[in-house]
């Protein structure tokens, strides 16, 4: 799939240039993506452009109907998008296609919120006056999406933005850019306008500096790193342009002495290891009360050691794939090693896993390290990668304040039978989402904000669309 994805039409780079996209299971070139420049921003740009002036006049029924016939035809290529996924990001290929489902999904709850875009009439301090507020779309914005969860984040944008009204540009990652290519090209088959979302791909860092300062664009809309968020949001300063930014995480989770352990163990096992850790809201530090650290502990291992790992295409049922790039384990191995010489205690896990099938891959085994402390990197540092360092504590309050003692606030988990503790608890914690004996983090129904260095702006819930929306209030003497 070397192609780009403009005004509706698969087309070459306008140079012609290409690059490889290589398999994080083995290290093969599975295929090449376009690399954009600054000749194909303009034309896409100008085909949104185009494109939103139509989109945006339709009524928001039309556009409801239009994006759910969109998502149907898309739902039919699920087995093709997620195998595209598996081959380029690592994860298996069921979990892949359950993640091009429920982007669609996303995209439909959206597609529903559509017509509730309500204004307002306020009443006025004279009789002869009348005011209306409505909301109006602000017109075509860039999509910048990670390597992940390639196409569930980049529906996290296209759903809010085209229920608006507005059209986008997206920027995949140049990890993974083929199935958030065919997502998008799957869309427009299925009924989207052409133009109305458009694909640049490309390795060179440039590519996304030139798109987000584009004149063109009104507002963007991105999932990264915070340090990447930051290059953004400052880009995006000199004209004002709409930002929100969904960054990194360095996720707590305090399991208190009336915590179900056999409960706690299963989902921070699942938020630790899933998708090989690579998550924002992945946990990244357990703070275990004293008297259930070691049972905790114990049952952690059991998760890890129970789970299956390998080539997520040839076996689509395994667990764990590998880490999505040789970088990113790269940061694991030095986390770990530096958590070790710092005097944790390895427990579980803490290299690649040993066999052939496993040797040209980026594996590395679930991970799980005790006596963690503030000394180590992975207690400041997000590792993106499957590994749980614990810490025991015996007094609730520091164990609060050493989880709020971060730079990010993203999500926080909580475990205890105790309803009040736990509420008291949630309120306490530094954090935009707070998980309370769960691990069920994003809904559609409601808002994904970052505290601190996790993010500006906000994502999911109806909220959501007036990020992409602008408000226009028109008073009237009779």
């Amino acid at each position: 799939m070397s192609h780009l994805l403009i005004e509706g039409q698969a087309c070459g780079a306008a140079d012609g240039a290409l690059y490889d996209i290589h398999s994080p299971a083995n290290g093969n070139v599975i295929g090449q993506a376009a690399a954009a420049n600054v000749t194909d921003i303009n034309k896409a740009i100008a085909s949104a452009k185009a494109a939103f002036k139509q989109w945006s006049n339709k009524t928001a029924y039309e556009r409801e109907a239009t994006l759910r016939k969109a998502t149907a035809h898309v739902r039919t290529q699920a087995d093709e998008i997620g195998r595209l996924m598996a081959l380029e990001q690592g994860k298996p290929w069921n979990q892949a296609k359950g993640e091009v489902t429920g982007a669609c999904d996303l995209i439909d709850y959206y597609a529903s919120e559509a017509p509730r875009i309500e204004g307002t009439m306020p009443p006025t301090e004279k009789k002869s006056f009348r005011s209306w507020v409505t909301h109006l779309p602000v017109g075509v914005c860039a999509g910048i999406t990670p390597w992940n969860y390639p196409v569930a984040l980049l529906s996290w944008k296209l759903g809010p933005a085209l229920a608006a009204g507005c059209a986008m540009v997206v920027k995949p990652t140049p990890v993974t850019p083929l199935s958030p290519l065919a997502f998008c090209q799957a869309l427009t088959e299925g009924g989207l306008p052409p133009g109305l979302v458009n694909v640049l791909t490309g390795p060179d860092a440039t590519l996304g500096e030139a798109l987000v300062t584009h004149p063109g664009i009104a507002k963007v809309a991105m999932t990264g790193s915070t340090s990447a968020g930051k290059q953004i949001f400052a880009s995006c300063a000199p004209s004002l342009k709409r930002v929100s930014l969904e960054l990194g995480g360095h996720c707590p989770a305090i399991v208190c002495a009336d915590a179900d352990v056999d409960l706690a163990a299963k989902i921070l096992s699942y938020k630790g290891f899933r998708n090989g850790g690579q998550s924002c809201s992945s946990v990244n530090r357990i703070f275990a009360h004293e008297s259930i650290h070691d049972a905790l502990v114990e049952r952690l291992v059991a998760e890890a050691q129970s789970m299956t790992m390998g080539d997520g295409i040839t076996d689509p049922n395994v667990d764990l794939g590998p880490l999505t790039t040789a970088a990113t384990r790269t940061q694991v191995e030095d986390h770990v090693a530096d958590a070790i010489a710092h005097g944790a205690k390895l427990i579980c896990g803490g290299s690649p896993p040993s066999g052939e099938s496993y040797q040209d891959g980026h594996y590395y085994l679930p991970t799980v390290l005790t006596q963690a402390g503030a000394e180590m990197k992975l207690w400041h540092e997000e590792t993106f990668g499957p590994v749980l360092p614990v810490k025991s504590f015996s007094d609730t309050d520091m164990a609060v304040a050493e989880a709020n003692d971060s730079s990010y606030g993203l999500v926080s988990y909580v475990f205890t039978r105790d309803f009040e503790a736990g509420l008291r608890l949630s309120e306490q914690l530094e954090a935009g989402t707070v998980c309370l004996n769960h691990g069920a983090v994003n809904s559609a129904y409601a808002p994904y904000e970052g505290w601190k260095d996790s993010g500006f702006g906000l994502e999911l819930s109806r909220k959501a669309i007036f990020e992409y929306l602008k408000t226009k209030h028109v008073k009237v003497a009779l």
